[in-house]
């Protein structure tokens, strides 16, 4: 089993954190979005929204975050003896977690300067990985608009009051949650705060 992720992908420290919570072992791979790496046509084939994680098994890849986590508790039960699985609750929280996108609050907090310069050096990246695969080339322009499109959004300074505004409303309603209970489900640490602890770092 392969991970494809980077350490400072909020998404990849939740699927990491259910692997070495479930006790899953598996193969690293980083891929450097801030380089340019997820565009790489190798990757690229593989996943083209070149979001990560990308989780691989055999054959089987998965991009979906919820849906990985669930995955390696599946594979736990198998590989590890781990019968716990996620009860309706847990997945509920876990889709409510994974509702808040940090990727506008995150791009608003990098300073201008830092942030128009790799937005600027990946669409170099994208525009030379489509020369080089243009059997991936639609593909590959999809993400050059994606790339223009973001841009644009930043510009609005409505989106990061939305953003921020979604973030304290999620730390708001945990914290209600864990006046009562030691962990986000009861009193045994699930994936749903395997979920929630990155929002946090």
């Amino acid at each position: 089993m392969q991970l494809y992720h980077h350490p400072c992908s909020l998404n990849s420290q939740k699927v990491r954190l259910a692997l070495e919570e479930k006790g899953v072992d598996y193969t690293s791979f980083h891929v450097n979005p801030i380089l340019g790496k997820n565009m790489d046509s190798s990757f690229f084939r593989m996943n083209t929204s070149a979001k990560l994680p990308v989780f691989k098994n055999g054959s089987h890849i998965i991009f979906d975050t919820i849906e990985t986590i669930l995955y390696i508790e599946r594979i736990a039960v198998v590989s590890v003896g781990n019968d716990s699985f996620s009860n309706q609750e847990v997945i509920e929280w876990m889709q409510k977690i994974q509702q808040w996108n940090p990727k506008y609050f995150t791009l608003l907090h990098i300073p201008d300067k830092h942030r128009l310069y790799v937005s600027k050096f990946i669409r170099k990246v994208v525009i030379a990985r489509m020369a080089e695969s243009p059997d991936l080339a639609s593909a590959y322009h999809s993400k050059l608009r994606e790339a223009y499109e973001t841009e644009e959004k930043l510009k609005n300074a409505d989106l990061v009051k939305r953003s921020t505004e979604s973030l304290v409303q999620l730390l708001d309603e945990v914290e209600r949650k864990l006046n009562d209970t030691t962990y986000i489900v009861g009193d045994e640490f699930t994936m749903a705060d395997a979920t929630f602890v990155p929002v946090l770092a």
